[in-house]
């Protein structure tokens, strides 16, 4: 990256975070610690940089970055900016109200199935919590 481009601050990816970004052809984006994964819209390489790597997006459309074992540091250009209808999606992916949901559709879902299929899951019935409350976990 030459050093007259302009870099805003550091941007942190937590382990299995995506960082979504929309026709960022011609920027950079460096990677201060840890290390990602990037994937472009019809491209084939999928690179992965380490701590001190950049890389300059040559392909417009939807690219994505992921932090793989880590935290993950990173340096966007400016102009350079996450899509922000991707974060609100992970946001509310976390968010508790979904992942209770989550928790319960996967409860009902199990529960409906037959003892055999149960069996080939390596589950039992009667030792498997398919929802309610139980003494650990008031709240679901």
């Amino acid at each position: 990256m030459d050093s007259a481009t302009r870099l805003q601050a550091g941007l942190t990816l937590n382990r299995g975070e995506l960082l979504r970004l929309r026709n960022a052809a011609g920027r950079h984006l460096t990677v201060v610690q840890g290390s990602v994964w990037i994937t472009q819209d019809g491209d084939p390489r999928d690179p992965v940089l380490e701590s001190g790597a950049s890389f300059r997006f040559d392909r417009n459309g939807l690219s994505l970055v992921m932090s793989l074992g880590g935290p993950a540091i990173l340096v966007l250009e400016e102009g350079l900016a996450p899509d922000p209808v991707g974060q609100r999606a992970w946001q509310l992916a976390r968010s508790k109200p979904f992942q209770r949901q989550s928790r319960r559709m996967k409860a009902e879902t199990l529960a409906g199935l037959s003892d055999h299929l149960l069996r080939d899951l390596g589950l039992r019935r009667e030792r498997a919590r398919f929802g309610g409350h139980t003494p650990d976990c008031a709240h679901c």
